[in-house]
Formats: structure tokens, sequence, C-alpha cells
């Protein structure tokens, strides 16, 4: 899969997405942090990329339909370590797809995965 991992997004998930053999670029690594919420989008949307982030602004299917890029993966894990968060993402991302994923927003939270599915 190729993924697009927003600014805010700990190493520790995008190392873990790398391992998987995902392509990631990270926005840290290219030289892009502080980019709009619409570049981002407009990216992802120009080069068919996954978003992965942890901005929960994202799940406005209005705004940012995930039909129009790779997909959009929101991780609602708030006020917790580092190593929390990534062992709560390494739970709920085991248990998606690249299926789940493709034009769809999903939704990882402590409790769980929530997938909307575009109606494309």
């Amino acid at each position: 899969m190729k993924i697009f991992a927003n600014e805010n997004l700990f190493e520790p998930i995008i190392d873990y997405l790398r391992s998987r053999g995902n392509d990631v670029l990270s926005i840290r690594n290219i030289g892009l942090s502080g980019i709009s919420d619409d570049e981002v989008y407009e990216k992802a949307c120009k080069e068919s990329l996954v978003i992965i982030t942890m901005d929960k602004d994202f799940t406005r299917i209005f705004r940012f339909p995930p039909e129009r890029c790779g997909g959009i993966v929101v991780a609602k894990i708030y006020r917790r370590t580092v190593d929390e968060t990534f062992a709560i993402f390494r739970k709920h991302f085991q248990s998606i797809n690249e299926e789940d994923i493709k034009g769809n927003l999903v939704i990882i939270t402590p409790e769980g995965v929530r997938i909307r599915r575009s109606t494309r």
C-alpha cells in the first residue's frame, strides 16, 4: 500500500507500517512539515495515497472524501504515551486489510475499528 503519513503520526507507527511492506511517505521526512490539511489531502489525491493521521479533521468526509484518494485512516488515540498509542494502533491495524481501507474512512480508537465505506 502507498501511504502518506501525516506529520502527527508517531515514528514507531511509521516504522511498523514500513515493516509490513508498505511504501510510506512521511511528511516530516520529505520536508513538507507545516503543510495544511488541504495540501495533505490534495497530494494524496494526486498520487492515490492512503492518508494515515491522528488528526480528527480528516474524519470530515464532506471536506475530505476518502474515495478521491487511496483512503483515510484516522487514529483517534489521544492522551497516551507513544508506546501505548503504538500498541493500540498495531493491535487494531492488524485486523483490517487493504480492501477495508481503499477509498474508505477507517477510524481506529482504543475500543476498536470503525469503517465508513464509500458509496463509489
